[in-house]
């Protein structure tokens, strides 16, 4: 079964908004027909009532006035006053037809029916039976029954409006409570609708997000998804289509990197051999500017080997062989002592101090990439140390492992570059002295081998001035486990 799928993200925020209001406007349709049918119920009661009131008052008026009319004719026998007679027994007819017309109680409208009946003969003697006949006598003996029970019926009228306004209150109280159920059980309903809703919406929009923030971050391997309406998914679509643009242009820069620097690394040994034989004097003596000379030309043809392997480690970490350790095990001391007699021309020249604070450790580890993290990390100490400061170099072991620490007194790291100095090609506002600048890939490199490791590369708090870098590495067996 196929659910239906909107065409347009804004279908589905019109689809949303309709579906979470519709249960409300129930709620009101449904209070708007109960409303109206109290209050029609309302003005029929009402209307019964007040002609049912109105009516048993003119009842008791119009007996009275008959009675009365009857007992003058009785004594004085005027003509005009037998037509009144007349017209007071219509008007009482008609009244009581349109009471018994009413819908009241059984009890009230058997009460009316023996008026009608019992004024009926009362009124058929006045008419038969002649002045003074005994006949008439007992029935105008009879108009007292006959006001009781005309009594009783006005007495009745009056507790029916009480009645009748007890049954409205009941039937209100019914319908608000029925009301305040509908919306206890609509409300749910709406907020049930809006939590959908908001995932239908939301779920797309963070997939983008997502897709988004991985493709910012380098990762164009993880396919692109996004599920929900038919134009969010083809963003989707367009999304992958670009990651995999991105991608082919990452493996043609990976690629070229690599071939470049594989390309320069011939020419590059010998001309670094050809210095080097001339710096010590292999061809001849040289003079003073020669050797000036020639010792530029080491150190720069030095400097760009490190470029050119940093090149190298870089087309690695793209290409995934950072995972690949070759593992074996590795004198901490010494392998730091390999590094600084690289580094000891340029500490000599700028007369740096080095301070070492390091224990006597041998771990397991991959040899030529932990070297590759510490020359990194000794590197930048000594070109962004200024002439005549001081580097720091600590290792200790702690928990479940062991950790190197690389601090300088030079100018440190500015508060909004700390996040970014692991980017790769990323070099920060201060530049390096030097004939030959970086790249900007060496830490990012060395953080990338350190993961491999199972460890990390941080950069910690170093002070008022400079800057500390630590390298935390756990305990490695031959194997590869901690």
């Amino acid at each position: 079964m196929r659910f239906y799928r909107p065409k347009s993200f804004l279908s589905l925020v019109l689809i949303g908004f309709f579906l979470v209001s519709l249960p409300l406007i129930a709620a009101l349709v449904n209070a708007e027909l109960s409303m109206g049918t109290l209050a029609r119920q309302s003005a029929q009661v009402v209307y019964r009532s007040v002609r049912a009131t109105e009516g048993s008052r003119l009842l008791v008026e119009d007996l009275i006035a008959l009675e009365r009319k009857a007992r003058q004719f009785e004594v004085l026998g005027e003509q005009l006053l037998r037509q009144e007679m007349e017209t007071q027994h219509a008007e009482i007819q008609e009244t009581l037809r349109r009471l018994l017309a009413l819908p009241l109680d059984p009890p009230l409208l058997h009460s009316l029916q023996q008026l009608l009946s019992q004024e009926s003969q009362i009124f058929a003697v006045l008419q038969k039976e002649p002045r003074k006949a005994q006949a008439r006598e007992a029935a105008l003996t009879r108009f007292r029954e006959l006001n009781e029970l005309a009594n009783e019926v006005a007495a009745e009228g009056q507790l029916l409006i009480f009645r009748e306004v007890d049954n409205m209150q009941k039937s209100t109280e019914q319908a608000q409570q029925a009301l305040i159920w509908q919306a206890i059980a609509l409300i749910p309903c709406s907020v049930l609708f809006v939590v959908l809703f908001a995932l239908l919406i939301s779920r797309p929009i963070k997939q983008v997000v997502a897709a988004i923030n991985r493709l910012g971050e380098g990762d164009f391997t993880t396919a692109v998804t996004v599920s929900g309406t038919r134009d969010l998914a083809f963003l989707g679509e367009r999304l992958d289509w670009m990651r995999n643009q991105l991608a082919d242009v990452e493996r043609s820069k990976a690629k070229f990197v690599a071939q470049v620097s594989h390309e320069l690394k011939t020419p590059l040994a010998s001309i670094r051999e050809g210095a080097e034989l001339l710096n010590d004097n292999v061809v001849g003596d040289l003079n003073e500017p020669q050797g000036e000379i020639v010792e530029i030309l080491c150190k720069s043809s030095r400097d760009l080997q490190k470029l050119i392997e940093n090149l190298l480690g870089f087309s690695k970490v793209q290409a995934g062989a950072n995972s690949i350790l070759e593992l074996a095990e590795v004198a901490v001391i010494a392998l730091i002592d390999d590094v600084l007699a690289d580094h000891r021309t340029l500490v000599m020249k700028k007369k740096l101090n080095l301070d070492l604070d390091v224990d006597s450790l041998t771990v397991i580890a991959d040899h030529d990439r932990l070297r590759t993290v510490i020359d990194n990390l000794v590197s930048n100490a000594v070109k962004f140390t200024p002439p005549g400061g001081r580097i720091n170099i600590l290792c200790r072991r702690n928990q479940g492992g062991w950790f190197l620490d690389v601090a300088d007194s030079g100018p440190g790291i500015p508060q909004e570059d700390r996040d970014k100095v692991f980017l790769p090609f990323y070099q920060g506002r201060l530049s390096s002295p030097g004939h030959v600048k970086g790249t900007g890939l060496g830490l990012s490199i060395a953080r990338e081998i350190a993961l491999a490791h199972g460890g990390d590369l941080s950069l910690v708090d170093g002070g008022p001035s400079g800057c500390r870098f630590r390298l935390t590495l756990p305990l490695l067996e031959e194997n590869g486990t901690v």
